[in-house]
């Protein structure tokens, strides 16, 4: 089986009640040509408590996503979470880890990317009285 795009989890069932718990870390690129690391953010990966995994986890969100600073243990949801797997090798056995990747966190009940409605401006000009 290939999940390229991961797993698309049912919030609810999944994670349950989630609470903002903090950053964790900032994530940077590594320059492999030069074998150091770099000062480009590539993520920010945030602590939330959820009551189904009964304990914290750790979320990834994409470094064009602004810093989020909510209430320490203010409920929250996730924005199109989904879950993958790699597998790191330890000799002669691997472990699997699972990453939750989301489009960003927002406090519970607001909406999401929700754009002003614009009015109805007329041109710069129109109906001006010309004389």
């Amino acid at each position: 089986m290939n999940l390229k795009a991961g797993i698309k989890p049912d919030q609810t069932e999944t994670f349950g009640t989630l609470v903002f718990m903090g950053l964790a870390r900032e994530r940077m690129y590594y320059d492999r040509e030069k074998g150091e690391r770099t000062d480009k953010l590539e993520s920010r990966i945030y602590n939330l408590g959820s009551s189904i995994q009964q304990g914290q986890i750790e979320v990834t969100l994409p470094d064009y996503i602004d810093l989020k600073e909510y209430d320490f243990m203010s409920e929250v949801e996730l924005v199109h979470p989904r879950i993958t797997a790699r597998a790191q090798v330890n000799g002669t056995f691997a472990n699997i880890i699972y990453t939750i990747v989301a489009e960003d966190i927002k406090p519970l009940g607001q909406k999401g990317f929700d754009k002003k409605p614009q009015e109805n401006k007329e041109p710069v000009g129109a109906g001006a009285d010309k004389k």
